[in-house]
This record gives C-alpha cells, structure tokens and sequence, in this order.
C-alpha cells in the first residue's frame, strides 16, 4: 500500500495492491481556517471539507460545522472583466457557472485572496479579509495538521479493552461494556478510526457533530449504533446526542488512552473515568524451513484536548 497527499489535487490518495488487482482511494482534503480578526471570529476554527470542482474545474469546500465555502471565481460580480481569486463566503457557490459563482452580481464575502491559480491553496497565505471597518490584510492559515489521523501502521490490527467502574451497584445499565475488546474496522468518510466490539454490537467512533447541527463539538462516542462510515457527521443518523458514553475532544486521530466520559448511567449523566488499553498485536511470520512467532507492544501515545464550541454566527460581509 502506497499513500501520498498532493499539493495539487489537495486530496489523499491511497492505492492498494491485491494480487492483480489495484484499488485506488481518494480521499478529500479538509483543513482547519484560523487567523482571521475578531470581526470574522467565527470563521476560526471552522473545518473545511472538500465538496467537489465546479465547471471552471477548481474545487470548491463547505465547512463542516456552519454554512460558510471556499471556492474559486474568475469574476466575482459576473462582468467578464474582474479578478481571479478565492473567496470565503456565507453563500453556496453553484457549481454550474464560470463566474459569479454565487449569484448575487456583487463582489460580497467575508474575504478574498486575488490568484489566477485555481489549482494550489496556500497553507499560509496574505488575504483581504473584511473586518468591519474596512478591508484588512491578514494571514489565514489551512492547516491539514490533525485533520488526517496517522494511517502509518499505528492505527493497523489494534485492539482497545474498555475498563470502566460499571457494576450492579454504580452505572449498572453499562455494565455489559466492562472488559470489552473493540476492534479496529477502518476509517469514516472523515479520516477518522472506528471500532467495534469482537462480541457485541457496540462500537466507538469519532463524530464531528453528533446532531448534525453547526456548532455541536466534536468527540469520541461509545454507542450501540453502527456509525455510517460515509457521513461526516451525526454518524449514528439519529439527528440527536444519544449514546452510551462521550468525551469532547479536537482530537479524533485515536480515543484517549484514559479521559473522563461522560456517561449515561441509569437514569442521569455521570462524569467517570474510562481507560482504553491498548493489547499487544501478535504476528505470525511463516517461510518454507522455519516458523516464527512475533509479539509486539506499541506503547499509545494519545493526547485528549479540551473541546470547545466552534463559533457559527455569521456577520455582515464586506464588499469589495
């Protein structure tokens, strides 16, 4: 297996090789926006996700968590005479158009970056970007850093043990999750890893929004409902925060090592510490004269950040 993220297409590709048979995964890309002004708060923090190209072929992105796109136009109020640039607007872009990609006749979003190049988005870049009083030259920063979880083997045939203080006598509705062995199985549309337990229908994922709604924060989930590896958020499809336990966390490469969860035990929410053991992976390596076996212990090394709500009001866009 090969992986390699491109500048170019903005997109991790990931290309398998079974026998005679060659399977080629593209994932879209999704950065992280920060370094706006306290006019444009709102758009800080928002994850961008890759949506798809528009007729010009430039791709266009929608944040995860509010209704806020990034694309590229050739002439943002539609006279065949303007500036290329990227812009970072409230309002959809259609896909269909060469130009004027939002419709409105007028050059009015939260900020722009004027370049022919519809093809690369700088990592760092000088934007104009509205701030109430006029337009102000700011550095944005997309930064891709977390947004991919580290598929480098670490993730590979892992399983994590649950261990939580479930017994009849404290949080007895989960205690059938004590002890239980989750599996790695892959990884959602996101980018993240999810598990299910060996011997029950139980599973742990990432979930950007557990509701679906803009603004709910991220987090790791135990639930009894499958997650829909195809969506990006409210992965269970219940439009609701329903679960057996979450912990709130920017962090969705990996569930913590040991965090305290929210729970819900009975008949009301508790906080409870819950550890997430790491088992050793064993190996076996066979050739045509020897066998072996090979036990390995890879130490989880796992971080658990504080989460907060992401910002997703919209403010008055400037125009220029």
């Amino acid at each position: 297996t090969t992986s390699s993220t491109s500048a170019t297409s903005s997109t991790k590709t990931s290309t398998t090789y079974t026998g005679s048979t060659k399977t080629t995964t593209t994932t879209p890309m999704m950065f992280k926006l920060s370094g706006a002004c306290q006019y444009k708060d709102f758009l800080n923090g928002l994850t961008f996700r890759e949506e798809g190209t528009t007729v010009s072929g430039a791709r266009y992105f929608k944040a995860l968590e509010a209704d806020q796109y990034l694309y590229h136009d050739v002439d943002c109020d539609g006279g065949s005479n303007g500036v290329k640039r990227w812009i970072i607007d409230s309002d959809m872009p259609d896909p269909s158009v060469t130009e004027d990609l939002d419709r409105d006749n007028k050059c009015k979003y939260h900020a722009r970056l004027d370049t022919a190049n519809s093809t690369d988005l700088p990592s760092a870049g000088t934007w104009q970007v509205w701030c109430g009083l006029g337009w102000v030259d700011t550095v944005l920063h997309l930064d891709n850093t977390g947004i991919w979880p580290h598929m480098d083997g670490q993730h590979e045939s892992t399983v994590l043990e649950l261990q939580g203080h479930f017994s009849k006598h404290e949080c007895s509705q989960q205690e059938a999750l004590n002890s239980l062995q989750f599996e790695l199985q892959g990884t959602t549309a996101g980018g993240f890893p999810w598990y299910k337990a060996k011997t029950a229908e139980q599973y742990i994922y990432y979930d950007l929004s557990c509701s679906g709604a803009a603004g709910t924060p991220a987090r790791w989930v135990i639930d009894e409902d499958a997650p829909n590896v195809s969506a990006i958020a409210d992965l269970d499809g219940d439009r609701n925060c329903s679960y057996h336990a979450r912990v709130k966390t920017t962090d969705g490469t990996s569930p913590p090592k040991g965090a305290m969860w929210r729970v819900q035990c009975d008949t009301s929410w508790t906080d409870m510490w819950l550890a997430l053991f790491r088992l050793p992976v064993t190996t076996t390596t066979k050739t045509k004269t020897t066998s072996s076996s090979t036990t390995k212990t890879a130490n989880m090394n796992m971080m658990v950040s504080s989460a907060t709500g992401l910002p997703h009001g919209l403010a008055v866009l400037g125009l220029g």
